[in-house]
């Protein structure tokens, strides 16, 4: 079905939210899926790296933290978030109205399709995108004349190497394999990362009743909440400061700089929650690793502490290893991807939510000018 003698006009890999938001955007401007378009996944249905969640992520709970929205066009359907059941696992409610949104809007998304390497022709300048299929067990290869990659962090998880990590007796557990928290009963476990993912991690184990030590290379980077003053003084919000910061990250994704973790741009906001977690004392970090033992860790402080299980907050490296046929890279480099998420050393690919600290709901924004950038720059070639 997708090997075709005609090259596609657009391409997109990865049927995520801002994979999906692409799509969305090159169907009402106009272009037919399939003959203009198509969408390729490696899950085998919708839901994208959300229905490998965690079993105890409700969907109200996604919400509330804001790293779940409506699609554009998503409430249309009658299928938004928030008239979903607010209890069901986020795992099951986005893969429901994620399917409900691609049959509706006839996306046609290819899933079970995992792209495993792309390369140019210096004939005809078009990407030959070269696939698996995980349903067929076939393979076979597709043509295109702009790529938009949509991958995402989560199907490349990251451990950091520590001395001693591997004479540890305990279970480690990476946060984005972590399926349910059965396993952890009775133990004690140690929370790896300063992200947002960690915290609620440790919220999370502490609701259940399990003792939780965190650790954290540099002091937690919370939101401090305002402080009243009767003498008025310019102060940015936290907004402003974000804002600021990602505009950094922008320039730094540009030259190919190697981009910093999300947390150190867009922080973690002090909720009501949060600050009560805080003053009870278990949003406390004990500070960097020294080395793990057999039995436990040893911080940098020269603190040890008996450890059971370990898991790893600590995110994941941007899957773009089908790119690299492109040279997209120079030697010793990162990507170069510019303020709009278009490489700078290919101008026919794009990619969606690769700088770090970028809210959702302006990850989807890109993802819709991605798609009219592609549209306009195909024009351009007429």
């Amino acid at each position: 079905m997708l090997t075709t003698t005609q090259p596609i006009d657009i391409a997109v890999i990865g049927a995520g939210g801002s994979g999906l938001t692409a799509a969305y955007s090159l169907r009402a401007l106009g272009l037919t899926p399939l003959k203009d378009f198509v969408v390729i996944d490696s899950h085998r249905g919708p839901g994208g790296y959300w229905q490998q969640g965690w079993e105890f992520l409700t969907l109200g709970r996604a919400l509330k933290q804001g790293e779940l929205i409506d699609l554009p066009g998503q409430d249309e359907l009658g299928v938004s978030f928030h008239s979903l059941d607010q209890n069901q696992p986020a795992r099951d409610a986005v893969p429901y109205a994620w399917r409900m949104y691609e049959n509706a809007y006839d996306l046609f998304v290819a899933h079970g399709v995992r792209g495993t390497a792309v390369r140019t022709s210096r004939r005809n300048n078009l990407f030959r995108i070269e696939y698996n299929n995980r349903l067929s067990h076939t393979s076979g290869a597709l043509t295109a004349r702009v790529l938009i990659n949509a991958t995402t962090t989560w199907s490349r998880p990251f451990i950091p190497a520590y001395a001693g990590l591997g004479e540890f007796t305990g279970t480690t557990h990476h946060a984005y394999r972590l399926n349910t928290l059965d396993e952890l009963a009775g133990k004690r476990v140690l929370v790896v990362g300063g992200g947002r993912v960690a915290v609620e991690l440790l919220l999370q184990l502490e609701r259940v009743g399990i003792d939780t030590l965190w650790s954290t290379r540099r002091e937690p980077d919370f939101h401090e909440l305002p402080k009243l003053s009767l003498a008025p003084r310019p102060r940015l919000t936290v907004g402003e400061v974000s804002d600021a910061k990602l505009r950094r990250v922008q320039r730094m994704a540009s030259r190919g700089k190697y981009l910093p973790s999300d947390v150190s741009v867009r922080g973690i906001p002090v909720t009501r929650e949060i600050f009560e977690a805080r003053r009870r004392g278990l949003l406390h970090s004990l500070g960097a690793i020294s080395r793990f033992t057999a039995h436990g860790v040893e911080f940098a402080s020269g603190q040890r502490e008996p450890v059971d299980a370990v898991i790893w907050a600590t995110g994941g490296r941007h899957a773009s290893r089908h790119l690299a046929p492109l040279k997209l890279r120079d030697p010793g480099s990162a990507l170069k991807v510019d303020a709009a998420g278009w490489s700078r050393r290919n101008e026919r690919v794009a990619f969606l939510g690769y700088s770090p600290g970028m809210h959702v709901a302006d990850a989807l924004n890109e993802a819709m000018n991605i798609g009219e950038d592609a549209i306009e720059l195909l024009e351009s070639d007429h």
